[in-house]
């Protein structure tokens, strides 16, 4: 069995095209980026209303004289429908590099035909089968649909793609795109291709790390500005609530861990509602102690409850290999073993947060709470393996062997937390949400 699946970028503007032409002549620094080592660039099958098959603006402008159509300010010039099978698809039939294996030409071909199915003849400007990089089976198509508007041509992707809506029942027009790609594919290149998105896209269980990152590689490398490709494949995606969540949670991971990885000795967890010193403000006006603990650890306690959904909860983390649970979204060792950082410092400031807060309200030192005798158990033992791990130094965690730990030197552990936390909290006022 094998997947079919769509991806639509709307270019709206000059640059957008040029831009896509750049990248598609191996102009950019990101198209030589993908080509492969023995590959010619630019090596594949193209097709264009210009000239040169690979500039979209010239072929844009050669589509607008030919149809005598004009445009619509701030409407899209042309979709750029980005056609995928599963390569072992076209494997089936030979190399997956070969311009001469069969099933890239029904491919090529039969990517074309599909955007003019609901496009229109002759809305087509160009396309594009790469061959040139280490993926394959991927047709760029660029549709640009014409349609009557007060008895003029006009340029309307958005009436084009109401009217594929409307002919497919689908509830919008990206899983209209979906529906009728597959059934295209069905019908013209292979019975047993089905469609691989809606299952892998919509629902959360099966919003795979794979799916996801090939949706943000392929962004990144078909447009021009970083910022805007994955913008853009977020627009482009459709994400039901559960997805959104979880995408949340995902980006949040994936902060901490670039921010670990930029300074991991300086490292502080994420901020929560109050710092240390709106506690010790608020701890004689606030009567619910957790309200205050809580207010203080949210940052650190949500990147640990985040590490649950992606198989690095805390009991996993703690056993000794419990980084490599992350391996289907953190594919990189790197990646885990600063996420592994990342939690157990976060896991460690809850501990003392609640520490340090409870010991506010006793008045007698010797009855102290141990934030080691607090959620989440062992974090000090795991901040010293991670960083073990890293080869970091980092003495606030490393007690040397001869070094007995006294109760006055732990009961100051306990309530040392960073002092670079500071959060907006600070002159606030009564306003703190307690």
């Amino acid at each position: 069995m094998f997947k079919a699946a769509i991806r639509v970028n709307k270019m709206t503007t000059i640059a957008q095209l040029r831009g896509a032409s750049l990248h598609a002549q191996r102009h950019d620094e990101t198209g030589k980026a993908r080509v492969r080592e023995d590959a010619e660039p630019g090596f594949g099958l193209a097709w264009s209303k210009a000239e040169d098959d690979r500039d979209y603006l010239a072929a844009f402008k050669a589509h607008k004289a030919e149809l005598g159509a004009g445009e619509r300010k701030g409407s899209p010039l042309c979709l750029q429908a980005i056609c995928v099978v599963s390569p072992e698809w076209v494997q089936k039939a030979g190399n997956l590099h070969d311009p001469e294996n069969p099933h890239n030409r029904q491919l090529f071909d039969q990517a074309k035909a599909w955007a003019e199915s609901w496009g229109g003849k002759g809305s087509v400007i160009a396309t594009r089968l790469d061959l040139d990089e280490k993926g394959g089976a991927v047709v760029d198509v660029m549709v640009s649909p014409v349609r009557e508007s007060r008895g003029k041509p006009v340029i309307s992707t958005n009436k084009a793609l109401q009217e594929l809506k409307q002919d497919t029942g689908e509830r919008n027009e990206y899983s209209a795109l979906q529906t009728s790609w597959t059934d295209w594919c069905r019908e013209h290149l292979d019975a047993e291709i089905v469609r691989g998105t809606r299952k892998e896209i919509t629902q959360r269980q099966h919003l795979s790390p794979e799916t996801y990152g090939a949706v943000m590689d392929k962004a990144r490398s078909d447009l021009q500005r970083p910022v805007e490709s994955v913008r853009e494949a977020l627009q482009g995606a459709e994400l039901s609530w559960d997805d959104t969540d979880l995408l949340r949670d995902y980006l949040l991971l994936r902060g901490e861990i670039s921010r670990h990885r930029d300074d991991p000795r300086g490292y502080t967890p994420p901020e929560g509602d109050l710092d240390r010193e709106g506690v010790e403000v608020y701890t004689n006006l606030e009567s619910n102690t957790w309200k205050l603990i809580s207010a203080f650890r949210r940052g650190a306690e949500s990147v640990v409850s985040a590490a649950y959904r992606f198989g690095m909860g805390w009991d996993r983390l703690k056993q000794q290999d419990g980084h490599e649970a992350g391996r289907a979204w953190f594919p990189a060792l790197a990646d885990r073993l600063h996420l592994g950082a990342v939690i157990a410092q976060c896991g460690d400031f809850c501990a003392k947060a609640e520490a340090f807060v409870k010991n506010l309200r006793i008045e007698n030192p010797e009855s102290h709470l141990s934030s080691r005798i607090l959620w989440p158990l062992g974090s000090e033992e795991l901040v010293e393996r991670y960083d073990r791990h890293l080869g970091l130094s980092a003495p606030q965690h490393i007690r040397p062997a001869h070094q007995e730990r006294t109760p006055e030197v732990q009961k100051a552990r306990d309530v040392e937390l960073p002092q670079q936390q500071r959060s907006r909290s600070r002159d606030r006022g009564d306003d703190h949400g307690l």
